[in-house]
């Protein structure tokens, strides 16, 4: 029995290869997840941390672990190292597309940062009018030096949960951009016109997060992006990043 943490594109595409090659599997995510058909596992919701984890691992008799989570995911990423660590249990990481293709980036006005605070500092350097940060709900704590100092406009999910956390952190609601994350460069570009946004402030998330599109928009409008790099994975992880890749790997036997 596989275990894989979802709630991505990449989740979902794991569990649609499994299925194809009749391996049983645990899918798991953070909250209750839109259904998509499984034919040989079983989808389970909450958070675990890394003890409950371990419990988990053992009594379901998981004998693999598939990481598909969310780059970002930092927390779920260290309870499944020192849970599967605990269990001695492999780790396969199944990753996105972070390459972006020559036209995008071509003429972008591209700033990487490593981390949260190095990004207030870039910002603080470019002194934007107005930002947009589509980095999520779980940034407002980290973003807070600069929006309180500056105006900084939040792009969330139209969800209540989502409302509720900003509002608590004590961002400014009227503040908040609600919507879902525009799939194509019109209805970003759209947005920052709509909003009057000089400057972007994302995430490296990768093709199926959408960042060459937002690159594309800011590059029509001649504002820059802020992008911050994903997080490094364990060293001890097998890192794939295509279901044919992992195919391989799972024919081999070594990690099932």
């Amino acid at each position: 029995m596989m275990m894989v943490f979802g709630g991505t594109t990449e989740g979902r595409g794991v569990a649609s290869l499994l299925d194809r090659m009749s391996i049983g599997y645990i899918y798991s995510t953070k909250s209750v997840p839109a259904p998509f058909p499984m034919t040989h596992g079983m989808g389970r919701h909450g958070v675990l941390d890394e003890e409950s984890m371990g419990a988990f691992f053992r009594a379901a008799g998981i004998s693999t672990v598939i990481d598909a989570a969310h780059p970002f995911a930092l927390e779920l990423h260290r309870n499944v190292d020192k849970a599967a660590q605990a269990c001695h249990l492999p780790v396969i990481r199944f990753e996105r597309n972070y390459d972006l293709p020559p036209d995008v980036v071509q003429g972008a006005k591209l700033y990487y940062a490593d981390s949260f605070p190095a990004a207030v500092d870039t910002l603080r350097r470019l002194e934007p009018e107005r930002m947009l940060a589509v980095t999520g709900v779980q940034t407002i704590e980290p973003l807070r030096p600069y929006w309180q100092e500056h105006d900084m406009r939040l792009r969330i999910l139209p969800s209540g949960s989502s409302v509720v956390q900003a509002t608590r952190s004590g961002f400014p609601p009227g503040k908040l951009v609600l919507m879902h994350p525009p799939r194509t460069m019109e209805t970003e570009r759209h947005c920052l016109l709509a909003y009057g946004i000089d400057c972007i402030l994302t995430k490296e998330n990768g093709t199926s997060g959408f960042l060459p599109e937002k690159i594309l928009a800011a590059k029509t409008l001649d504002i820059p992006v802020v992008i911050v790099r994903r997080p490094e994975l364990p060293e001890s992880w097998n890192v794939v990043s295509s279901t044919v890749e992992l195919k391989k790997l799972l024919e081999r036997g070594g990690s099932v």
